[in-house]
């Protein structure tokens, strides 16, 4: 029986990946430790948004409050590993609730669209 090359190939390649899946151990435990949040809030169109309110209302890291800068940046700089729901407002803007996974030193830019 003749086996085309195109077939060949995917039999390799999926060896291949077999293969370095077996080489590992396992998915990577999520990291503890104190851990930066940082980035920026700004409009949909574009501009900083400066004085927008992030503040954690559900997880590890409850009740911890920023506000961002004139340039719309903020940072977080010692936060426990972990998930929590955060709201971010501001005024003349629609608030958003984003989920965040925080294992490692993470930098997200948010996007608000106009309350009207």
């Amino acid at each position: 029986m003749l086996v085309s090359r195109s077939t060949y190939v995917r039999a390799a390649l999926a060896l291949a990946g077999l293969l370095a899946a077996a080489a590992c151990k396992g998915p990577l435990a999520p990291s503890n430790g104190a851990w930066r949040f940082t980035g920026t809030v700004r409009a949909r169109a574009g501009g900083a948004i400066s004085g927008a309110q992030l503040t954690v209302i559900e997880g590890p890291n409850q009740g911890v409050e920023v506000t961002t800068d004139a340039s719309g940046r903020y940072m977080c700089p010692q936060l426990e590993s972990g998930r929590f729901v955060m709201t971010i407002a501001a005024p003349g803007f629609v608030g958003v609730k984003p989920i965040v996974d925080l294992y490692h030193d993470l930098e997200v830019n948010f996007a608000l669209r106009p309350a009207n």
